[in-house]
């Protein structure tokens, strides 16, 4: 931590990162005209049975008129559930940002939505953004409700509903740490699969060159399905895993 610290010192610039939290979003958007790149970096380990997942998202960010934002670029996944039971999805996405309202006014308030195409697979998101700057502290709420189609006539869940928190608090202006409470609730063919509830640290650093936004939560605690009631597990893994981590990487670019 000293040394991450001091190093963000070294290069600091004297804004915060556009992505306060790893998963939870802000409803501030990027300056107008300005653009940036990016690359998140997630993994989730641990079920009952073995199972890792890696996915990456790279992304082009834009910023073409004031109080939007625009993300294009590919997104892939690589999902091993056991050593042989592996699946790869790759898509073409897209995500907008609308921001009506300012989070250092009464409250911030953003609508997001997404589209992801690939082969196999098409996902459509949509998101609710809420968020307080007070001082040095940040509090953002999201609540979003996310369809995948299968073009494959896959077997899985395919319908997910989040609502995450997160507060954040600068340590200098270029430095700040907090944390993230995320429920994710999973449907399959519209039966209810169970909601698993997240919680961990998250650390944003922004420096002249890039910035990062670091988060890892742990599964504490979970509301059952009724199948699995009973089962001697004090959590679920049907479609939540024990450990989560997140990198969120950007280069941004100065204002033409």
């Amino acid at each position: 931590m000293r040394l991450l610290l001091a190093v963000a010192l070294v290069l600091s610039t004297t804004t915060w990162a556009d992505r306060p939290f790893p998963w939870t979003w802000a409803s501030s958007t990027q300056p107008t005209h300005t653009n940036d790149v990016e690359l998140w970096i997630s993994s989730r380990h641990a079920r009952l049975t073995p199972f890792d997942s890696l996915e990456l998202r790279g992304f082009v960010s834009l910023a073409p008129v004031k109080r939007v934002d625009v993300h294009l670029g590919l997104e892939t996944e690589l999902a091993v559930r056991r050593f042989e039971d592996k699946t790869l999805d790759g898509r073409v996405s897209a995500i907008a940002r609308y921001r009506f309202f300012d989070a250092t006014e009464v409250l911030g308030f953003a609508l997001m939505a997404r589209a992801a195409f690939g082969a196999q697979s098409a996902v459509m998101e949509g998101r609710v953004v809420l968020d307080r700057v007070l001082g040095d502290v940040l509090l953002a709420l999201n609540s979003s409700f996310e369809r995948t189609v299968f073009w494959d006539r896959r077997d899985a869940i395919e319908t997910r509903l989040e609502h995450s928190f997160g507060t954040r608090l600068a340590v200098t202006p270029d430095v700040s740490a907090g944390f993230e409470l995320r429920a994710r609730q999973a449907l399959k063919s519209g039966e209810y699969q169970g909601t698993a509830f997240h919680f961990g640290p998250t650390l944003t650093i922004s420096t002249k060159l890039a910035w990062f936004s670091l988060g890892v939560v742990v599964q504490v605690a979970s509301h059952k399905a009724e199948g699995d009631k009973g089962n001697g597990e004090r959590l679920i893994f049907r479609d939540d895993e024990r450990f989560g981590l997140r990198l969120v990487v950007g280069t941004p670019a100065p204002p033409r």
